[in-house]
């Protein structure tokens, strides 16, 4: 009964005030966003994070989890039409989807991402309506050991699922949780604030993020003359694109098993949609009866992995919310929106917050419908915009960039660090450091940081023997250590992949 009381209240928030009209801006600004390839939904949140400065909490939070869940399926657009995956994401889509637009079957590609992603969307978030509460409960028995181990395994799981090399994965969270932790401890002291009382708050989430995301991305822009060459325009057809909603739920096994999945890796603190999609699509190619036709035009493959990646956001920002850990890139930019309203992510906010975070979640559902008709009616029409040409785009994001991180304290030393870390984000990039990781890292900071004090005040001088007197932490330090044995397996395994395959 409580529980349909928080639901009802949340329904109501959400369908209240401008909350429904932020919900209608960010799916169109996710679409059009994730239609973009090179802007991923950690940069589209990041970059819009500032117009949330003046909104309510429940209108900020909508409006970027209204963009979180559109730039998913946005990605899935050109994947299709023009084998250029908007995001991560989507890149498992574009082996069948391009061969289906190859064979002039986009349309029927296009309605099955649709339909697929939001089957599986609305399965996710309605899942997290129903077990969010339980999940809280069961966190509110950690203590200051397990939070603390928690926040360490956002960087440990990044860097053993994540791609590229295992230590400089680690390297980079490790420089992220360096950074996180200047400012004033919480016992009252300065640390490594070099006099500087801009320093003293601590280094800013918002600039740290736009530059690593936004600025980075921009630099490596600036070597093109457009975002993506255009193959070939082809005009729109509704009606086909419609007709293409049908091949999802035709395939009630595929959704299922995809969005069980895509939740399940979206409860791992980290671990991200490109995981789920492509682990979906592997399983299903594995499962089925034609499996020689995966890559060649699978529409199997397209709902396996579009309804997996779009079922990971819910379990995403469900162990975002409840552990204060941030499920993936976009849902650190969430957190960091979250923090920014006075509000504590943690296993208390459900029951001490039950509007906002079930408002959040009903706007997460209504946002589903909302990314469906936008989908239809911008889909194919989508791709034309494509052939902005990067002089006009640069420019535009920079300023808001700027303008948006100034807005934060009226301080040009935050605008400083944004372009420092901008920099530094671009050349990380081409060293194949993380730069997810490192703003994992800022983030996760300060709660490791002060739960680790938490420890030592509690426990005394043996502090550290409860780690491993605690069973709780004992598993969790036991599966940190299987991650990372993971992650050197794998990256023993990749050259050996790469000597075949050449």
């Amino acid at each position: 009964m409580e529980l349909l009381n928080h639901v009802m209240s949340g329904l109501e928030a959400a369908l209240g005030g401008d909350t429904i009209l932020f919900a209608v801006l960010g799916s169109a600004l996710g679409i059009l966003v994730g239609a973009t390839p090179g802007l991923s939904s950690g940069m589209a949140v990041a970059v819009l994070l500032p117009l949330t400065f003046t909104m309510s909490p429940l209108s900020g939070l909508v409006f970027l989890t209204s963009v979180y869940v559109a730039v998913t399926y946005g990605g899935a657009i050109t994947a299709i039409m023009l084998n250029t995956p908007g995001a991560p994401e989507n890149a498992a889509t574009a082996r069948d989807g391009y061969a289906l637009t190859r064979q002039g079957r986009s349309s029927q590609a296009l309605g099955a991402a649709i339909a697929a992603s939001a089957i599986g969307g609305t399965l996710s978030y309605f899942m997290m309506l129903l077990g969010i509460g339980a999940i809280a409960s069961v966190a509110l028995g950690f203590g200051p050991t397990e939070i603390f181990l928690v926040a360490l395994c956002g960087v440990m799981i990044l860097g053993a699922l994540g791609g590229g090399s295992l230590i400089k994965v680690l390297a980079s969270g490790m420089f992220g949780l360096l950074v996180g932790t200047v400012g004033m401890v919480p016992t009252g002291e300065w640390r490594a604030t070099f006099g500087t009382m801009y320093l003293v708050e601590g280094v800013q989430v918002v600039p740290v993020l736009i530059g690593m995301f936004v600025v980075s991305e921009l630099i490596e822009l600036a070597s093109r003359d457009r975002v993506v060459e255009m193959r070939k325009h082809v005009p729109g057809d509704v009606r086909a694109i419609v007709r293409g909603f049908g091949e999802a739920p035709r395939r009630p096994f595929n959704i299922l098993r995809s969005t069980g999945l895509g939740i399940l890796v979206g409860l791992i603190p980290a671990a991200g949609g490109t995981l789920a999609s492509f682990t979906s699509y592997s399983l299903a190619r594995r499962l089925s009866k034609q499996p020689e036709a995966y890559g060649k035009g699978s529409l199997e493959g397209i709902v396996a992995s579009e309804t997996a990646n779009n079922a990971c956001s819910g379990g995403a920002l469900t162990v975002s919310l409840v552990l204060g850990v941030p499920g993936s890139v976009a849902t650190a930019v969430i957190l960091g929106a979250l923090t920014m309203q006075g509000l504590q992510p943690g296993p208390q906010i459900v029951s001490q917050q039950p509007v906002l975070v079930y408002g959040l979640i009903c706007a997460a559902i209504l946002s589903q419908a909302l990314m469906v008709i936008f989908a239809v009616i911008t889909g194919r029409a989508m791709t034309s915009a494509l052939a902005i040409p990067t002089r006009m785009l640069i420019p535009v994001l920079l300023m808001l960039s700027i303008f948006g991180t100034y807005a934060l304290r009226n301080a040009m030393f935050d605008v400083w660090t944004m372009l420092a870390f901008g920099v530094l984000g671009f050349f990380m990039k081409r060293h194949g450091y993380s730069t997810a990781a490192v703003v994992m890292g800022v983030i996760l900071a300060p709660v490791a940081d002060s739960e680790l004090i938490r420890t030592m005040q509690i426990f005394g001088n043996g502090w550290y023997t409860a780690f491993f007197t605690r069973p709780v932490s004992l598993l969790i330090i036991l599966g940190m250590l299987g991650c990372f044995l993971h992650g050197l397996l794998k990256a023993r395994r990749r050259p050996r992949v790469v000597e075949e395959a050449s």
